[in-house]
């Protein structure tokens, strides 16, 4: 798995910066280039991370406790994008039961005017602010089970890494590559990061898109699971 510290040196020892790159991320005494390199990994491994809300690199499951007669649940610091097909009333229990999902807007008309009924949620939507509203009211506690893809976040450290899995982590010095090679109008640089962060990218989205693994295998192993994503 390759540091935030190791992406920067090895993006600044590909661009053919004298010496070994940044030795500290973080540091004032950078030169020009060197700051380059350290700001254009950071961009490029968040912009990754934001191609795609739905990465399974970012995907993660909760458990969240509705609070008594309050229709809202508090949602996850890190919540990106909920899986509205995940919602599960007491999922770890014989008596668990799938929670139905509605359009806000529809669903603000049909059950949020007037007196709201008190009892086991059986409908849920995601309100504009992207937090959870459930139907009837909780009259008690019990637990929903769901899951949800988190925000991408920033590297910020030499130690820090990206969530982007470590065996596709080259895709970053590509994306950052490209940056460079555009701000320093390189196109020598430019023609191959573009050709390497072309390969790296649908290998990335393979293998962490839902129902994309089949395209890089030469033989698709599941066809009922297999699904085009338009470029």
């Amino acid at each position: 798995m390759s540091t935030y510290l190791v992406l920067c040196q090895n993006m600044a020892r590909d661009i053919g910066i004298p010496g070994t790159g940044p030795d500290d991320v973080t540091s004032t005494s950078l030169s020009e280039e060197e700051n380059a390199v350290v700001r254009h990994v950071k961009q490029a491994d968040v912009d990754i991370q934001s191609r795609w809300f739905n990465w399974d690199f970012l995907w993660t499951e909760v458990t969240l406790t509705p609070t008594a007669d309050v229709s809202t649940l508090t949602s996850p610091t890190d919540l990106g994008n909920w899986n509205i097909d995940s919602f599960v009333l007491a999922k770890g229990t014989n008596s668990y039961q799938e929670l139905e999902y509605m359009d806000w807007y529809d669903y603000n008309l049909e059950y949020k005017l007037g007196v709201i009924t008190s009892d086991s949620p059986e409908v849920f939507s995601v309100k504009p602010d992207n937090v959870i509203d459930l139907y009837p009211t909780p009259k008690d506690t019990t637990t929903i089970g769901a899951s949800y893809w988190k925000t991408p976040t920033e590297m910020s450290v030499d130690g820090s890494e990206s969530s982007i899995p470590s065996r596709f982590h080259k895709i970053i010095t590509s994306r950052a590559k490209i940056y460079y090679a555009e701000s320093e109008d390189a196109p020598e640089i430019l023609a191959g990061a573009l050709a390497e962060f072309e390969d790296l990218l649908d290998k990335l989205e393979a293998d962490q898109l839902s129902g994309q693994k089949s395209r890089r295998f030469s033989r698709v192993q599941n066809i009922s699971n297999f699904t085009v994503v338009p470029q």
